[in-house]
């Protein structure tokens, strides 16, 4: 005997599948929520630090600049990319999320942001945004501590920071895009400072460099 669905088992089915879509949402609205605010709070320590540790560390020429919020129109054009590529997946595609991308994110900036930090306290009075042409009377080559291993740790820092925030975002198109773009600005900024820095310093740099690495890939 066949018992046709009762109109209550047919509404309760209804109910039902409501409240998971009506969860689905919710928890994707979560994540998306999350994401943001993590991102949102390490762009802003990032650009904190940068300037309390010019300030701390080499108070001689900490400016407003000293912040990197106006760094370049390339580093606003790629954040403002990033923005919209996550405004894209809120409103299209909220479910297009990973969480081990967002954890392996939150690691890379910690990452990044903890070498640069360092770089920037060992080096001192030695550090600067700008590459300095001129030497200083108070420039001397850091080697010690981060720069024992890492010749160029801030650049390093950087360049994982930087992919890391779009991890965290879950921004597929902006971490290939943060990922060829950081690493062409160094791929030319790099051998440019380190011509420099031998010009300043001379078969002292050449030894120190033998001994030490960049850290960033092909470079």
């Amino acid at each position: 005997i066949v018992i046709p669905p009762t109109e209550t088992t047919s509404s309760s089915t209804t109910i039902q599948s409501l409240l998971h879509c009506f969860l689905s949402i919710e928890s994707n609205t979560l994540q998306l929520a999350l994401q943001w605010t993590v991102y949102s709070i390490f762009l802003c320590l990032f650009h904190l630090g940068e300037y309390f540790s010019t300030c701390i560390y080499n108070p001689s020429v900490t400016t407003s600049d000293s912040f990197m919020i106006n760094q370049s129109k390339a580093y606003t054009a790629a954040a403002l990319i990033s923005w919209v590529e996550f405004a894209i997946r809120i409103f299209f595609f909220p479910q297009n999320n990973s969480t081990q991308m967002f954890h392996v994110g939150i690691f890379l900036v910690i990452l990044g942001q903890t070498c640069r930090t360092l770089a920037m306290v060992t080096c001192g009075e030695s550090f600067n945004h700008y590459i300095q042409r001129d030497k200083k009377d108070n420039h001397e080559l850091v080697t010690k501590g981060i720069y024992s291993i890492l010749r160029h740790p801030s650049y390093f820092g950087f360049y994982y920071w930087s992919i890391g925030t779009q991890m965290i975002l879950c921004n597929y198109f902006s971490v290939v895009v943060y990922a060829l773009a950081a690493w062409k600005f160094f791929h030319y900024r790099i051998p440019f400072e380190e011509r420099t820095l031998r010009h300043h310093f001379g078969c002292a740099y050449d030894e120190y460099s033998s001994k030490t690495i960049v850290g960033i890939p092909f470079l």
